[in-house]
């Protein structure tokens, strides 16, 4: 049986409460078509079309969607080729979010106008709406090759690629939509975690902290204290989960963290505080009782230690880690045979070094 579970128990404190960034503001922001996207009031001497499509962009602009979509109706049958029609009345399902009907819109005015970026816009936030990711992708692409300068539209993108796991990609796109609107926080946070997530961690905690000169968020806090441990700066990510905490008093991901940093540390008292405080505040949270279970162990309280692993599986019956911490625990309580079966476990649920434990395993 193997016997050095120090060094064991230590190298899965990352993996059994792994800090990862709370990832904030991953929906597009969906901007408000009304407010660029609709095109200007329009004279010709087709009255009866522009006249109905003049009275809904009035409509449309006093909030009466009822009303708009009525005039825009109007304006298409009178024109059914009338492309700013089919685009106003698209804007005006997507405030309704009638969004299937706000796509055919979308669509058919960009067949009528390809060039019309408006359009390209307003189909990539409806796609985006539907979990359409490819296709809202490629909406925004075309937009900003026609409108290049526009921070909204790489943000969009950015975050799109960034929910694909494309982090490297998205992090371009998050840089573009910076560069184009200096003062994105959202941006800059979103950056960040593309970053952490592409092992930047200096960067990472760069982007965070310019987002918190914009505006501070307990969030933010949270993520620049992630990235400060992770690039090996155990005070400031300490200092960044406290404000966190002072911002957003009722924070288990912060207080989790914090305890985490602490148990590197091995300060077990203020990390045993603060995975308390993390199961106080989220009863459910799987990772805080499986690092207090370490916490217990390093202070010799094996029967507690077990117990939190128990927990932990109970909430997690997948939780590979818990079933490897929970069989070192057990081989110290010489309850061999239970050790074995869940280091098999662990090895089962993708924890490689277990492996090394069921080869002793009879």
């Amino acid at each position: 049986m193997k016997n050095n579970i120090t060094t064991l128990l230590l190298f899965f404190l990352l993996s059994a409460g792994a800090i990862s960034a709370q990832k904030v503001k991953q929906k597009a922001p969906v901007k408000k078509p009304g407010s660029d996207t609709v095109k200007t009031i329009i004279v010709s001497t087709d009255q009866s079309a522009k006249m109905s499509y003049n009275k809904g962009v009035t409509d449309f602009s006093k909030g009466d969607y009822t009303a708009a979509l009525g005039s825009f109706n109007a304006a298409i049958n009178s024109n059914p080729k009338l492309e700013q029609a089919y685009l106003g009345r698209a804007n005006t399902h997507f405030r309704q979010k009638d969004y299937p009907n706000a796509l055919e819109d979308y669509k058919m005015a960009l067949k009528l106008d390809s060039n019309d970026e408006k359009a390209w816009y307003g189909l990539g936030q409806t796609q985006t709406v539907l979990g359409n990711k490819e296709q809202a992708i490629d909406a925004f692409t075309h937009f900003t090759r026609k409108n290049p300068n526009n921070g909204d539209a790489w943000y969009c993108l950015g975050e799109l690629l960034a929910r694909t796991n494309n982090y490297k990609d998205a992090l371009t796109d998050f840089s573009l939509a910076i560069s184009s609107k200096p003062n994105f926080t959202e941006a800059y946070n979103d950056r960040g975690i593309c970053n952490y997530e592409l092992g930047n961690y200096k960067a990472a905690a760069n982007d965070y902290r310019q987002a918190l000169t914009l505006t501070k968020t307990a969030e933010a806090y949270n993520n620049l204290g992630n990235a400060e441990y992770k690039a090996g700066d155990n005070e400031a990510a300490i200092g960044a989960f406290a404000e966190a905490i002072v911002r957003q008093p009722k924070f288990p991901a912060a207080y989790n963290n914090r305890g985490t940093v602490y148990l590197a540390q091995k300060n077990y008292p203020e990390a045993l505080n603060d995975f308390n405080k993390t199961i106080e505040q989220d009863s459910a949270y799987s990772y805080a009782y499986c690092n207090r279970a370490i916490t217990e162990y390093r202070m010799n309280d094996l029967d507690k230690a077990k117990a939190d692993c128990d927990k932990a599986i109970q909430l997690n019956p997948q939780y590979g880690d818990a079933y490897l911490n929970r069989g070192i625990i057990e081989e110290l309580m010489r309850k061999e045979n239970d050790a074995c079966s869940d280091w098999q476990k662990a090895a089962s649920y993708g924890v490689t070094v277990a492996n090394d434990y069921t080869k002793d395993c009879k």
